[in-house]
This record gives C-alpha cells, structure tokens and sequence, in this order.
C-alpha cells in the first residue's frame, strides 16, 4: 500500500489550508500522523511546496518529489496527481504498489483503525478493484423541494418511496453518503489511464463499477474547506480533547 496525502499550496478557499492551525497542529499534521501510525506502507505527501514537503517529512511522510505546476493548479484534478506518482515511480524504476489509497488532509478526524480497517476489508474482497468510505446522510433527499410558485414536493424517489409515504420523518428509510475521506483502489485501475497527461483527466480515483464501501462516523467524514468549517472543526477537536481526558 501506498498511502497519498495530496497538498498543494495555493488553496483558492482558505488560504495556506494545508498549514492552518487545528488545535495543535496545522491540518495537514493531523493526516500525516493518523497515516503513519498505520504502518501499512508508504505514507507520500504530493504537494508543489517546498514549506509543506519540509513539514510533512518532518512528521515521517516521503516526499519524494515537488508536484509540477500544471498539476497543482485549483482545476488539476485528484487522479491526475495520483497518475503523476505512479509515471514518477515507474521512471525511477521503484516497484509499484498493489494499493494505492488517497486520503486528503480535509478529514482530520479520520482514526488510524479506520485506515487499517478498510484496507484490510478491501484485501480480504479480492475482487473489488476498490473502497470508498461512507457515513450517516446529515439532510435525507425526501427533504429536497422545487419552489416555483408553490412548494413542489416529492421530487425524489427513494427505495420506492417518496415523501409524502410518510408522515414522520424518523420513519423515512436510512440513508448513507459516499464521503472523500478514504478512497483505495488496486494499482490495476489507475494503470488504464496512464496515458492520459492531462491535468484535468475527469476520473474518479476509485472504481465505480467494482467498489465496496466501509463506514466511518460524521466526526471522522468532516471534511474542512472553508473557515467555517475551520471553527466548527476546532470546536470538535476541544470536545474530543475533553472527552479523552
């Protein structure tokens, strides 16, 4: 396994995100120790900062290359970083993973057994290219309206139901979300857009056709990009200081 922290300078949303403070460390320090701890492979910080590639082997990541520019751009796109790594291993003739996991630094509260749990899962379902992470839906699509000139309702179907089949929303059937904070998928899939250079390839870096899924909770799904979502993070990171005292 190979374990890919992307984090690039440059965020257009929160500036210097990678570096920004979460309780006691920037946000990216909080990825690199939750994946290192798992001591499954490679932890690889992919970045096109030299400040970031300082701190992150600081932390015990491999940083072994700066990302090109046009790769690390607010439009490149997360495979295209992924299949830069693999080109970057096969030309220097360092032998390939049969994993690749990607896991952005947006997920602080991602624990290591989770890490280690999906891989794991991942390993023992041989023929499934790849594992996405899941958590608990926090607003269900029975809720989605049109509003024209009145309130349109029922405008999605659900497991054969719709909105009005109910009179109570605690009896509407479960509903769960694909969340970014793990993603692994066998080498063999990335390897069959290889020779696609561009830094837009529009892919997603795991296989839809051929995926299973392992559920993490909504702590661990937060997912960081604006700084609203910075202070509500920092909030959950001094209750979760208290609760593990």
């Amino acid at each position: 396994l190979i374990i890919l922290i992307p984090a690039r300078s440059g965020s257009t949303r929160v500036k210097n995100k990678n570096l920004k403070k979460l309780g006691n460390l920037p946000l990216l320090g909080h990825k690199i120790k939750s994946c290192v701890n798992c001591k499954m492979g490679k932890v690889i910080v992919s970045t096109n900062s030299l400040k970031i590639a300082k701190y992150a082997k600081k932390l015990g990541a491999e940083v072994p290359f700066l990302r090109p520019k046009k790769y690390s751009t607010s439009k490149a796109s997360t495979m295209s970083c992924v299949l830069h790594l693999i080109r970057y291993l096969i030309n220097n003739r360092i032998r390939l993973p049969n994993y690749i996991a990607v896991l952005p630094a947006t997920n602080p509260f991602l624990k290591t057994y989770s890490i280690k749990n999906a891989f794991r899962k991942l390993i023992k379902n041989k023929k499934y290219n790849s594992m996405v992470s899941y958590t608990g839906a926090p607003s269900h699509p029975f809720s989605i309206i049109k509003n024209k000139k009145k309130i349109i309702f029922n405008i999605i179907k659900y497991e054969g139901y719709k909105y009005s089949d109910f009179e109570r929303s605690q009896d509407w059937p479960s509903v769960n979300i694909e969340t970014p904070a793990i993603k692994i998928s066998k080498i063999s899939y990335f390897l069959k857009f290889l020779k696609n250079y561009s830094p837009l390839v529009n892919k997603k870096t795991f296989d839809m056709e051929s995926c299973i899924g392992y559920k993490i909770t909504n702590t661990e799904a937060f997912d960081i990009n604006t700084f609203e979502d910075f202070i509500i993070a920092n909030s959950i990171f001094n209750n979760l200081k208290k609760i593990n005292k």
